[in-house]
This record gives structure tokens, C-alpha cells and sequence, in this order.
């Protein structure tokens, strides 16, 4: 069974599809904020924190605490907190990780997608800064 079975069904697989595929009008007002430069990293990332749905799991501020019925303690984890520090002690580490993602447990669990390609290298740096913000 291909990965994706774990997580949704071939039904809403197929319902997914179809929706894609109704070639449905483009919304002119859904455009997203501009994000902040020349304000610093830590701003800008911020910003993209929002942007990018990091907080639509990880929460506001990076506190965490969505629910994640599969991981050890149920919820997707903070990142902020001295866990989080001690893990992710340098920018490069924060940077790798947003890069390649994670798979933790066992399905169906919510896992980070990979941002590898996706985030250019001077907003991944921007990320890595506010992160640094967070306490």
C-alpha cells in the first residue's frame, strides 16, 4: 500500500483529485502578507513562520502542544524550551531539520514534511533566527 493509504483514504484521495481538478476560479484577494525584509532575520522569519503553516502545528510562538496522538507525548513538539535547545543548538542543525523533515512512529502520525527545495537558503536562515527568538 503506498505510504499516502496510511494517512487518508483512496476515497478522499479521490475526492482530493477531483477538487484539484474542477479547475476552480482563482481568488484575486488571496494573496499572502508580504513579508517584512530589512527589518532583520528574526522578523522576517517570523513572518514566515506564519507563512509557511509552521505555526498551524507547532503553534503560536513555537509552543507546541497540537495534538499528535501517534508521538511519545501525544502532541507535536515545541520549539522553544531548553529540549528544544539542547537538540537544536546551532542554526545549521535547526536548518537541516527543516530540510529533511522528519518520520517519527507509526502511522497515522503527523510528521514534518520536508522543506528541502521548497524554502530558499536566506528564509531558512530567517526561520532559524526567530526560532533562536523563542524562549
Amino acid at each position: 500500500m503506498p505510504v499516502w493509504g496510511a494517512v487518508i483514504s483512496k476515497r478522499q484521495v479521490s475526492d482530493l483529485v477531483a477538487y484539484l481538478r474542477a479547475d476552480l476560479p482563482a481568488v484575486p484577494t488571496a494573496e499572502p502578507p508580504p513579508t517584512p525584509t530589512g527589518q532583520g532575520l528574526a522578523v522576517e522569519g517570523a513572518a514566515l513562520y506564519t507563512g509557511y503553516g509552521c505555526n498551524n502545528c507547532h503553534g503560536p510562538n513555537g509552543l507546541g502542544g497540537v495534538p499528535n496522538p501517534q508521538s511519545p507525548d501525544k502532541t507535536v513538539p515545541p520549539l522553544s524550551g531548553v529540549v528544544f535547545r539542547g537538540e537544536f543548538n546551532t542554526e545549521q542543525k535547526v536548518i537541516d531539520f527543516i530540510r529533511s523533515g522528519s518520520v517519527i512512529g507509526r502511522a497515522p502520525i503527523v510528521s514534518m514534511p520536508h522543506w528541502g527545495g521548497i524554502i530558499p537558503k536566506e528564509q531558512l536562515r530567517a526561520l532559524a533566527a526567530y526560532l533562536k527568538t523563542l524562549k
